[in-house]
């Protein structure tokens, strides 16, 4: 996390930078400003994640700093330091949407609970954004897969009109991935591939098929694999190494480690039993 300390004290100004510098390791400061006016000019060069923002300061003060800051970059979070202990100081920053509010003289303890506050709101505030990044994605896979269909009545903006469709659509694509592992199964198989051939990014492929199938591609793909190899050992005529081949390993080593995961037993020893 990127930090701005803007106080128009210098000791403040390098006291909660040392604090910060010792006791967190994923902060850090990007720059110092000794009132509002450069406070503003560092934001806009250095796009920091947090403010550490004195509201009494010469020339433009915290508070007006944090209005301007807020037109240009309203994701910039504010931690206000202040010697005065008043409602109207306080209202007025947090009309601003700021949550944090100090009192100097700053007490290491309480400038750190303050940071750590901040930094949980970014973190979950960024998890959002990224869930709702990931299903705009899926949408948007999706109403290509609809257009391709002929579908046109697919609503972006009204979901749920639609989850009956998305549900048996993204049925129908893994429908199709299982059926086209289990008729190449033998072949040298990667999870891209079969993205590819249901239209689908790898990421959003493989999140979905953990979802709605319950195991990872990879586990399906080795479990078909095993099933093969387990009816191929009924046939005595057959060696074990050629088994192997034929259902997709080219390291005979690799497929008995794998068999005895998947079964308990090596490949030698489940034959011993099902030749019996």
């Amino acid at each position: 996390m990127k930090v701005i300390i803007a106080d128009d004290e210098l000791f403040e100004r390098k006291a909660i930078t040392k604090i910060i510098q010792t006791e967190c390791t994923d902060v850090e400061v990007i720059g110092e400003a000794p009132n509002g006016r450069v406070a503003i000019e560092k934001a806009t060069q250095l796009k920091p994640d947090l403010i550490l923002m004195d509201i009494k300061m010469p020339g433009i003060d915290g508070v007006e700093a944090v209005k301007q800051i807020k037109q240009l970059d309203p994701d910039i979070k504010f931690i206000m330091v202040s010697a005065f202990n008043t409602f109207e100081y306080a209202k007025e920053v947090m009309q601003q949407g700021v949550k944090e509010y100090i009192l100097k003289p700053s007490r290491k303890a309480d400038i750190l609970a303050a940071i750590d506050r901040v930094k949980a709101e970014i973190v979950q505030e960024r998890r959002q954004a990224n869930a709702q990044t990931e299903l705009k994605n899926r949408m948007k896979e999706l109403l290509v897969l609809a257009q391709k269909e002929g579908i046109t009545s697919i609503n972006e903006d009204h979901p749920h009109s639609t989850e009956l469709w998305k549900n048996n659509q993204l049925h129908g694509l893994l429908s199709k991935a299982k059926k086209y592992i289990d008729l190449r199964y033998y072949e040298s198989l990667t999870l891209e591939e079969v993205a590819e051939y249901v239209e689908l990014s790898p990421y959003h492929f493989s999140k979905l098929f953990k979802e709605k199938i319950g195991v990872t591609f990879i586990d399906y793909l080795t479990t078909v694999r095993v099933d093969h190899a387990k009816k191929e050992m009924d046939d005595p005529s057959k060696s074990l190494k050629e088994i192997c081949y034929s259902v997709g390993y080219k390291d005979p080593n690799y497929f008995s480690r794998v068999f005895k995961k998947y079964t308990g037993m090596s490949p030698s020893e489940y034959r011993s039993i099902t030749l019996k």
